[in-house]
């Protein structure tokens, strides 16, 4: 039997043990071994130069993982309230955002600038091989004008998202975003003005995709939140006919080792999940089947959002997620999956005190998703429950709640 010093020698050494597993880098059982991700490597500071470090958001390059056998460069856009300030080295500490652009889009000045002016250390990077045009230079603040790297990695274009897939690892597109989103986190880990214990990971459409596939992998990240991207793309989605060019073979092998559901069920972080509700790209089944997968899930499916990057970034819910997870507080309310019962829907709810708004949103159509029409009616709240009368034809249902602050939760999608 263990002594009183003994047993409490063993259970600090499960602490730290637990502290140096949670903070690691792996892949899910299933792929261990299977792709060639040098994580020791990744989870090191790579190689940087500063570009510029005169102006409110500050610019670099970091080195990524080799092309056709060169070296690639990856460039990237920093800012921190220390550097909207002018000031070089702050003494605070503030907690850290990785933002990852979609397809065809680039780094974004203004997104860690906008997160800069709420409180946080922010980097965001090309993905795509290539260095935007300066500020001034673009037509508007989301612009996505760039020009490619001599050194850059592949384009985010379907050759190297899909084509690729019978290639060497080094060229296909996944594997070097991938790898240099977990660098660009190394990276502002290093920054001694981020709080390493703080830091999260948002991605827009592609870059939705990516956020689950490094929650997945990258466990240094206390929160993660795709917005637009999941995973079962080859069930609903916009891709469906390149699963069909690429072969069965191929198909198989792309699920197999790009697929975000392959990835996502590994994280044990906590997770919001943001959609709309007639998404060209990225289907309503498909993206509740995601959201099913993890173990600390909260999601919000937005009435007709738009899809681009600006709109993407444009939700409150984002930070005010990131900062419930990183003081550790409960996110609240939770809300059960809807469930018909004679001619009312019912969804249970917990901590619904501060609701003020509760809507039913329902669809009776089985159109394609972009197509689809959606209704949206007034729910109840009585004791721990949400109800409403509906229809026996509804196909896809969800309630959706609103606090006193504006922030909005959705439940899990019914789906006939």
């Amino acid at each position: 039997m263990l002594s009183l010093a003994k047993f409490a020698g063993v259970f600090a050494l499960v602490l730290v043990v637990g502290t140096v597993f949670g903070q690691s880098l792996s892949l899910p059982t299933t792929l261990k071994g299977k792709i060639p991700f040098d994580f020791e490597t990744l989870s090191k500071i790579p190689e940087f130069k500063w570009v510029n470090k005169k102006e409110s958001v500050w610019s670099l390059f970091y080195e990524g993982e080799k092309f056709k056998g060169r070296q690639t460069e990856v460039f990237a856009y920093y800012a921190s309230p220390a550097t909207l300030s002018g000031i070089k080295k702050s003494k605070e500490k503030y907690p850290a955002i990785v933002a990852v652009h979609g397809g065809g889009g680039t780094a974004f000045a203004v997104w860690v600038r906008d997160w800069a002016k709420k409180g946080y250390a922010a980097i965001a990077m090309d993905l795509g091989g290539a260095k935007p045009l300066p500020e001034k230079e673009q037509k508007y603040p989301w612009s996505t004008n760039s020009n490619h790297l001599l050194n850059g990695a592949p384009d985010d274009t379907d050759v190297h998202k899909f084509y690729s897939i019978d290639k060497d690892f080094s060229e296909q597109w996944q594997f070097h975003a991938v790898s240099n989103i977990i660098r660009a986190h190394s990276l502002i880990r290093s920054f001694s003005e981020v709080d390493t214990s703080k830091t999260a990971v948002t991605g827009i459409s592609w870059g939705g995709y990516l956020t689950n596939i490094i929650a997945g992998i990258d466990h240094r990240f206390k929160a993660a939140i795709p917005i637009y991207g999941c995973g079962f793309l080859q069930e609903k989605s916009a891709w469906l006919s390149h699963f069909d060019s690429l072969g069965l073979e191929n198909s198989k092998k792309w699920i197999k080792l790009w697929e975000p559901s392959a990835y996502v069920g590994n994280t044990q972080m906590s997770m919001l999940f943001i959609n709309g509700t007639n998404d060209f790209a990225y289907h309503a089944e498909s993206w509740q089947k995601t959201v099913d997968l993890v173990p600390h899930a909260k999601q919000l499916f937005i009435y007709e959002m738009k899809h681009n990057h600006e709109r993407g970034a444009e939700p409150a819910e984002i930070e005010h997620f990131f900062k419930k997870v990183f003081d550790g507080k409960e996110i609240k309310p939770s809300l059960g999956t809807p469930r018909m019962i004679g001619k009312w829907f019912e969804a249970y709810i917990k901590n619904g005190e501060g609701i003020q708004k509760a809507q039913f949103i329902y669809t009776e159509d089985t159109v394609k998703n972009k197509e689809r029409k959606w209704e949206v009616s007034p729910a109840a709240i009585k004791g721990n429950s949400l109800i409403v009368e509906a229809s026996h034809d509804i196909k896809l249902a969800y309630f959706l709640v609103t606090d006193a602050k504006g922030m909005r939760y959705s439940s899990p999608l019914v789906i006939n």
